[in-house]
């Protein structure tokens, strides 16, 4: 795997919590219904899922059992931390 942006915290987050449920980037991609290299530029850090993917943010947080608000504001929900 390259690491394109060594802060990707999110994508290290999707990537770990993927291996750790036993899931496949192809299958994830095809179940958000994006293509698997797309799928590959969120835990790469190429695209930030923070940075207008909503859509497929929520989808991927499904999947992946992961609470969004966590995912994107490290628990800092309302900027108080």
């Amino acid at each position: 795997m390259r690491d394109y942006n060594k802060d990707n915290r999110i994508g290290k987050i999707l990537g770990k919590r993927r291996v750790e449920l036993g899931l496949t980037q192809e299958y994830i991609a095809l179940e958000v219904g994006i293509a698997t290299p797309q799928y590959q530029r969120f835990e790469y850090g190429v695209c930030n899922l923070a940075n207008g993917y909503f859509k497929y943010g929520l989808k991927i947080c499904l999947l992946l059992e992961l609470d969004p608000y966590e995912l994107l504001f490290e628990g800092d929900v309302w900027g108080d931390e």
